[in-house]
C-alpha cells in the first residue's frame, strides 16, 4: 500500500483491509472481488491484484509462511528490489538494500550526483552505496528506516535542515553549498488530455453498471462502473456514448442533460468525465442493474464512486432541476 502512497493515506485502507484479511490464508482463498472493494480509493489497483497473487503463491508455494530470503521474495508478484529489501531487513534484519525516493536523494547530495537519477550510471551508483552501507555491519532493521526517515524529514526536497543532519559533515552537496540545487530535476512527462463520456441508465430505483474486463491491461480491471467511453478527438461527448451503448450494449440512446462532471487524473492523463442521463427503449446486455444499497459493496474507481455518490445524493437530476434540502 505504501508504494507511491503516503502513510497518512494509507493508514485507514491498511486497517480496514487487516480486519478483513487478518492473515496471508484468509486473503489467499479470497477472491479478487473480494479484494479490490476494500482497496478502492488507494488507486494503482494493480497493487492489489499482486498482493492478493503473492498470497496465493506464498501459500501454495511457501506452505502459507511469508520468505526470508531477499531472491524467494524478488521472485513475489508485484516485489521489486526496494519492496524486497525493505521487507527482508525491517522484518528480518537481513542486510539487504533499499533505495527509495527519500535514500536517492539523500545519495543524491552526499555523493554529488550530477544528472538524471533514473539514468542507468545513477541507478547503479545508488544501488552500490546502498549495498555498501547494508553489508555495514549496522543493523538492517534500524538503518534502512532512519535512511528513509532522513530523506523524508531532514533531507527534504527543498529547504533540507542542513543544521539537524547528522551526516551534514560527510555530505559532498553540504560541503560546496548545493544541497538545494541536488538532486537534478527531471523533465515530467506533459500530461495527456482525455474527455471521457459516462451514462446513468435509472430503472425502478435500480442503477445500469458494467464490469470492466479482468484480462486486458486496461484502468480500474475488474472494477464495475457506468457505461463509460473516451471521445475520439473529432467527436463530442454524446456522440462517444452513443457508440458506446450501441455498439457495446446494443441499444440505441437518448442522451439527455449533462449531470455533473469530475475531473481526475490516472499516471500521466488528465480526465474530463462528464456524466450524462441517458434512457433507453430496450434491455441492455454487457452489464447488470444494481440498487443504490448495493452499488456500496462494489470495487469502484474512486472518481466513479464520487460521481456515484453525488447522483444518488441527488436523485440523478440535471443540476437546473435540483432541489436543495
Amino acid at each position: 500500500m505504501l508504494q507511491q502512497t503516503t502513510v497518512a493515506a494509507v493508514v485507514p485502507f491498511y486497517q480496514r483491509f487487516l480486519q478483513r484479511f487478518p492473515t496471508l490464508k484468509s486473503l489467499s482463498d479470497a477472491s479478487i472481488e473480494e479484494v479490490l472493494p476494500l482497496w478502492a480509493g488507494l488507486g494503482y489497483y494493480s497493487r492489489a491484484r499482486n498482493l492478493h497473487a503473492m498470497a496465493q503463491v506464498v501459500t501454495t508455494r511457501h506452505g502459507g509462511e511469508f520468505p526470508r530470503e531477499l531472491s524467494d521474495v524478488l521472485n513475489l508478484p508485484g516485489v521489486g528490489r526496494y519492496t524486497a529489501g525493505a521487507v527482508t531487513s525491517i522484518a528480518f534484519d537481513a542486510p539487504s538494500p533499499i533505495v527509495d525516493a527519500n535514500v536517492a536523494r539523500v545519495f543524491s547530495r552526499l555523493f554529488l550526483l550530477e544528472g538524471d537519477l533514473k539514468n542507468g550510471a545513477n541507478q547503479k551508483r545508488l544501488w552500490h552505496e546502498a549495498e555498501l552501507l547494508a553489508n555495514s555491519g549496522a543493523i538492517p532493521s534500524q538503518l534502512n528506516p532512519a535512511l528513509m526517515e532522513l530523506g523524508a524529514l531532514i533531507c527534504t526536497p527543498r529547504a533540507p535542515k542542513c543544521e539537524a543532519c547528522p551526516v551534514s559533515d560527510f555530505c559532498g552537496a553540504f560541503a560546496a553549498n548545493r544541497q538545494n540545487e541536488l538532486p537534478h530535476a527531471t523533465t515530467k512527462r506533459p500530461f495527456i488530455e482525455l474527455r471521457d463520456a459516462c451514462a446513468f441508465i435509472q430503472r425502478d430505483n435500480m442503477v445500469f453498471l458494467r464490469q470492466r474486463s479482468h484480462e486486458a491491461k486496461i484502468w480500474w480491471r475488474g472494477m464495475w462502473e457506468l457505461p463509460r467511453v473516451t471521445a475520439q478527438s473529432d467527436e463530442s461527448c454524446e456522440a462517444a456514448l452513443r457508440r458506446l451503448l450501441r455498439d457495446e450494449f446494443g441499444v440505441e440512446a437518448n442522451i439527455g442533460a449533462a449531470l455533473k462532471s469530475i475531473s481526475h487524473g490516472v499516471t500521466h492523463h488528465h480526465i474530463e468525465l462528464t456524466c450524462f442521463a441517458v434512457q433507453i427503449e430496450i434491455e441492455p446486455h454487457g452489464g447488470e442493474w444494481f440498487e443504490w444499497d448495493e452499488i456500496g459493496h462494489l470495487a469502484l474507481p474512486s472518481a466513479m464512486k464520487s460521481l456515484l455518490t453525488w447522483l444518488r445524493k441527488h436523485n440523478g437530476q440535471p443540476p437546473e432541476q435540483l432541489t436543495l434540502l
